[in-house]
């Protein structure tokens, strides 16, 4: 990069927008010939509410952990633990967070060699982090899901993007509309996205391993933000998410983007209990909108009863009501499905294995392609909360989720 830590700040960031401008090329190309490229290179790609791999559909299932790309929270060595842990006991997709922004501290983890400093500033030994996550998945043959940022604080989310552009005291939101914070975050994204791995020699954007780039981890808005100022509910998330992802895809057109949002609704059915805040608009998404966004390849659902103030007894409501639902608009819109998080509090009901096995069963009678539990550890590590080990109560329901889906693969 030809920009100098010695410019200006703003110099900083026309030197930015040019670096991008002139060194990305602006190719877009029909779906078709996206989804052919995919075939013959190995990628996962879309086929009408499928995902396909090598002419043949793919179903999978597996875990977050959202802090393997953290060098302050996981050695090199734990990495290549939890892959082969994790291949050995059926997963086949992983989804991490590929940043590391500011260093924490505070009610949020502390990460003192973070991947992003500042805007714009880079730790070459945090991108080698992700490289060897990459290689190491690769070994395994496991599929990755890479989220570039976060809505909520944890290794530095949006707010911190606005913060560092604006200063303290401004509106996350503003990460959606102002120009320049869009402008860094493509940079990092293109900086990922041309990056060479240091320890396969594969371009991230060539690399098949990479099975979605995931614009923001649960995009949506502070609670009726929009509805307070006269806006229309999700819009300003919607907007954001057509223009990143028309952006991605012109320069990477061999991997699939995916909004990594929740499955709040701007339109649904309000009745009920829980109904209104999930599906009336309060959230600041518009599941609708976004999975009918030409470049948005496949929907997502994080779906935790506990977490919305689900009484355990009823927890059922979520069945026809969110898994369902979503996955009727989903293969409407002719895209696929994942359950890309879903978890308990331990002691939520009796048994996580329970629980998970009929979250499993919901999404797999209404053919989600995928699966993924938060959070399944490959050591012994529990939380209290919604983490556990295959040593604990919840490791059977990965395993039956795991010979289920891999079989249908």
């Amino acid at each position: 990069m030809f920009c100098s830590v010695q410019l200006t700040e703003q110099w900083r960031f026309v030197c930015l927008v040019l670096t991008i401008y002139y060194t990305l090329p602006a190719v877009t190309q029909s779906s078709d010939n996206r989804h052919l490229l995919s075939q013959s290179a190995g990628f996962v790609y879309t086929q009408g509410p499928n995902l396909m791999l090598d002419g043949k559909q793919f179903y999978f299932a597996g875990t977050n952990a959202f802090y393997l790309g953290s060098t302050d929270v996981t050695s090199d060595d734990q990495v290549r633990t939890f892959f082969q842990v994790q291949s050995a006991n059926g997963v086949r997709v992983v989804r991490f967070w590929g940043f590391v922004n500011g260093y924490g501290g505070g009610s949020v983890t502390s990460t003192p060699h973070p991947i992003q400093s500042s805007v714009g500033h880079y730790n070459e030994a945090g991108f080698k982090r992700i490289d060897l996550i990459l290689s190491e998945a690769a070994k395994q043959d496991i599929k990755v899901i890479v989220t570039l940022a976060n809505f909520e604080p944890q290794f530095g989310g949006i707010q911190w993007y606005v913060d560092q552009i604006l200063g303290t005291g401004q509106d996350r939101e503003l990460f959606y509309t102002n120009s320049q914070a869009m402008q860094y975050y493509r940079h990092y994204v293109s900086t990922l996205v041309y990056r060479t791995n240091t320890y396969t020699g594969t371009q991230y954007k060539y690399d098949a391993t990479i099975l979605s780039w995931e614009l923001l981890n649960e995009p949506h808005t502070t609670d009726n933000y929009e509805k307070n100022r006269g806006l229309q509910p999700g819009k300003i998330v919607r907007d954001w998410l057509d223009e990143m992802s028309t952006w991605l895809k012109g320069i990477d057109s061999n991997h699939l983007i995916s909004s990594g949002e929740e499955g709040y609704r701007a339109d649904g059915d309000t009745s009920g209990n829980y109904a209104n805040w999930i599906n009336g608009g309060y959230k600041g998404v518009d599941f609708v909108g976004d999975i009918n966004l030409p470049h948005i390849d496949f929907a997502t659902v994080h779906v935790y009863p506990d977490n919305w103030g689900i009484p355990a007894s009823e927890f059922e409501w979520v069945r026809s009501n969110v898994i369902a639902d979503r996955a009727s608009i989903a293969h409407a819109a002719g895209k696929p499905i994942i359950m890309e998080e879903s978890g308990m509090k331990t002691g939520y009901v009796g048994s996580r294995s329970s629980f998970l096995g009929d979250m499993y069963q919901w999404a797999n009678e209404n053919n989600y392609a995928g699966t993924l539990v938060w959070q399944v550890y490959a050591w012994d590590y529990n939380d209290g909360q919604y983490d556990f080990n295959y040593q604990m109560d919840g490791a059977q329901a990965m395993w039956n989720q795991y010979g289920y889906m891999n079989s249908k693969s």
